[in-house]
């Protein structure tokens, strides 16, 4: 068309009127295709702002509930349920025959499922082959020992102030002891060797040997309960025993208890005369026992 129009333009004479009425056609139609086009812009423009305003709406719809929720109009969010896998229900449905199971085998089979993670194909099991013997105590504690003599090789050393009150914490900074686990026993081994007087320590336990030798040379020892949060860390409050058996060994004065011994400071009594009233009691309750036996087989 736009040779047609250049041919034209370029003749000098008169064009017959076929040619006239052919170029005005041509003209024609090259107009009313740019009127199509444009319209179709404008359409293709109104179409855009009407999506844009529908998506609005479905927006505005989606944030803001149209009516009240109750069990009758919930629904989950599209694409986030599926609908389950439906097997066994023919060849047409694309997952029948074999139902996804595959050929014959063990995991073939209905009820079957997965076996045990020690089921072996029916031979005896590895956990059924090895014999067992004891058992593992839940309330077992891990106490780290520490006897005398190494506690008196530490003092002359200058690793350890006998004049401060010795902790665990200071123990096991000083690397007299190697962990701490679930605390501190202090053993009677190596009594001999120990001559520190006036020695104030303080341990989870302690056996009656290293109580008595500490105590002969003028010190003190107090068995303290210790946990995990608490053991080697000086914080304001320390924990208590929770178990009957820990409140029962720190609430006896022979191993020397902190509980026991906090009882005995509100009462205002001091721990040796309790400890000397004590034995008398028993020595008087022993000699009544022997007396009333005697009188007995007398009377016999």
């Amino acid at each position: 068309m736009a040779l047609t129009r250049m041919l034209g333009r370029l003749c000098l004479g008169p064009q017959p009127p076929a040619l006239a009425a052919r170029s005005l056609s041509t003209a024609a139609l090259t107009s009313s295709s740019g009127h199509a086009r444009q319209l179709a812009q404008q359409q293709q423009r109104s179409r855009g702002s009407l999506q844009a305003h529908s998506r609005a709406q479905a927006l505005a719809v989606r944030a803001y509930a149209t009516e009240a929720s109750h069990l009758g109009n919930l629904s989950p969010h599209p694409g986030s349920a599926q609908k389950r896998k439906r097997i066994g229900r023919g060849i047409g449905s694309g997952k029948g025959g074999r139902a996804t199971r595959g050929q014959k085998g063990q995991k073939a089979r209905a009820g079957n499922g997965k076996p045990k993670a020690h089921f072996e194909g029916g031979q005896t099991p590895l956990t059924m082959r090895y014999p067992k013997r004891g058992f593992t105590n839940p309330s077992k504690q891990n106490l780290v020992p520490l006897n005398l003599e190494r506690l008196q090789h530490w003092i002359d050393r200058g690793l350890i102030d006998p004049s401060r009150p010795i902790t665990m914490r200071e123990l096991f900074e000083t690397r007299c002891i190697h962990g701490i686990h679930d605390g501190v026993k202090l053993l009677g081994d190596g009594v001999e060797y120990f001559r520190t007087p006036n020695v104030h320590i303080t341990v989870s336990k302690a056996s009656q040997s290293a109580i008595a030798a500490i105590e002969a040379l003028g010190g003190t020892l107090v068995a303290r309960y210790e946990n995990r949060l608490t053991l080697g860390l000086d914080l304001p409050g320390k924990a208590n025993p929770i178990s009957r058996r820990d409140l029962l060994y720190y609430s006896n004065e022979k191993h020397r208890g902190y509980l026991a011994l906090e009882r005995l400071a509100d009462r205002g009594e001091d721990l040796e005369s309790h400890l000397h009233h004590g034995v008398e009691e028993g020595s008087k309750a022993a000699e009544e026992e022997s007396g009333k036996a005697a009188t007995e087989s007398a009377s016999t």
